[in-house]
């Protein structure tokens, strides 16, 4: 960003620096690109060719104060910028490094809160909780939750809880889920799992196991 500056009097024929004409000079209010360097106190010269990585001969001439160029035309005499100043050459360039640890996230956990050890009706309603509140560090996820077999088969429906509370109150992080089982005949010897996964990377957040002791219809003649 060029560093421009406002003057409450326009610049006057004093703040401006004469230069002869002659054919092929470029002349601007800033700069002129000549064959010949300007050469006057508070004016600086470098080769074009130099900037430009060629072998032309002419020079740029600039001022390196808030001093102008007679040039044509009287528009933005109120304007000018700063000159070689440092700000007005430099770029600078912010080198940011990040602290891992300082950012580092983790997703929200979720517990059963209900003191169950078996199962024993074919519709079932358990407590959980979201474990602590979702903020810059804990990141909120979608868990689905359901009863499975030590053999991997599904015997619930499946639950999708939006663990998303903000809230510090822990009775606002509470939540109900109800559970609906397949009517069929479990081993009591068997072990069944509630499990809960992270919708997000389908990984196994938490297992708790319980008995199943449901009676099975068909055993009343249904």
């Amino acid at each position: 960003m060029r560093n421009l500056g406002y003057k409450r009097n326009p610049v006057t024929q004093s703040d401006k620096i004469s230069t002869a004409e002659e054919p092929g000079k470029l002349k601007k209010r800033r700069y002129i690109v000549a064959k010949e360097p300007v050469i006057d106190d508070g004016i600086m010269n470098i080769g074009l060719g130099y900037m430009l990585g060629n072998d032309d001969s002419k020079i740029i001439s600039y001022s390196c104060s808030t001093n102008v160029f007679s040039a044509k035309g009287n528009a933005g005499l109120n304007y000018v910028h700063g000159g070689s100043s440092p700000q007005e050459m430099l770029v600078p360039v912010i080198d940011i490094k990040m602290d891992k640890g300082a950012v580092e996230t983790r997703t929200v956990q979720i517990m059963l809160v209900s003191l169950v050890q078996k199962i024993t009706n074919l519709i079932t309603t358990l407590d959980f909780i979201q474990s602590e509140p979702v903020s810059d560090v804990v990141k909120g996820t979608k868990y689905k939750l359901f009863f499975l077999s030590d053999d991997h088969e599904k015997i619930s429906n499946e639950n999708i809880y939006v663990a998303d509370k903000r809230d510090e109150d822990v009775q606002r992080r509470l939540f109900r889920l109800r559970f609906t089982f397949k009517n069929k005949k479990y081993d009591k010897n068997k072990k069944y799992y509630l499990v809960a996964y992270d919708e997000s990377n389908d990984v196994e957040m938490f297992r708790h196991e319980v008995i199943m002791d449901v009676a099975f219809a068909n055993d009343f003649g249904f």
